[in-house]
């Protein structure tokens, strides 16, 4: 997120940007281009007052996302006067999350406005064309959570791996592209079954694995945890 401010008739106005970028890339450059020169030019927003607020990898289909909480912040606040994301999706996905955000923006005397769809709320056509779009944006995102799902299940009647950390006691086949049984690993879980049974606790097989060298997974030591995820104990 990215937004400028100045100061004028005592308020704060401040102006975000709002991209989220999936895959933890960081900032795209074309979009944050767009965005500075829309504030500078259009806005008339100065520049120097530019601040920087992202959430990288993290999804629009809900609001629990750090850079997105302190940027309402400020809008609760009184700070904002406007929010200019390059996409809508960049912000929301969710059309509950959406509504609850956009009442806080109208509370507040708020300004929403997306580059790429050219709009903004300032006008009657521009707030309906943004509903009208968001229903279409939650819409391709249960679409695709659908079609996801759909594909793991195909793999999973297949017998083929959809993924996921290796658990104890099995290593990955390149060859096969799933886990195989690790005899060494093996082993040592079934050791570690028949203390557990024999009424050790979690934290004392911790410390026998470990005095008897026994790696985890990745080759560290064993805690309480570690062996109370291996069991399955939560």
């Amino acid at each position: 997120m990215i937004f400028y401010a100045r100061k004028r008739e005592n308020r704060s106005i401040v102006c975000p940007g709002i991209n989220r970028v999936s895959g933890g890339q960081g900032l795209s450059p074309i979009p944050e281009k767009e965005l500075k020169n829309y504030c500078e030019h259009v806005l008339h927003i100065d520049k120097k007052r530019i601040e920087i607020f992202e959430d990288a990898g993290k999804s629009g289909k809900n609001t629990k996302r750090p850079a997105f909480e302190r940027m309402m912040e400020k809008v609760k606040s009184g700070q904002v006067s406007h929010v200019i994301v390059y996409k809508i999706d960049r912000i929301s996905r969710n059309l509950v999350d959406f509504s609850l955000m956009y009442d806080d923006f109208k509370y507040n005397n708020v300004t929403f406005i997306s580059l790429n769809e050219q709009f903004d709320t300032s006008s009657a056509i521009g707030e309906a064309i943004l509903k009208i779009i968001l229903v279409f944006a939650e819409l391709e995102r249960k679409l695709t959570s659908e079609r996801v799902t759909d594909v793991m299940i195909g793999r999973a009647q297949n017998g083929q791996w959809n993924g996921a950390r290796v658990p104890y006691g099995w290593d990955w086949d390149e060859e096969k592209q799933m886990p195989v049984h690790s005899k060494k690993e093996a082993q040592y879980g079934i050791d570690m079954y028949h203390r557990y049974l024999n009424g050790y606790s979690t934290l004392r097989i911790a410390r026998y694995n470990n005095e008897h060298s026994i790696p985890t997974k990745r080759g560290g030591e064993w805690s309480s945890k570690t062996v109370g995820d291996f069991y399955g104990i939560r």
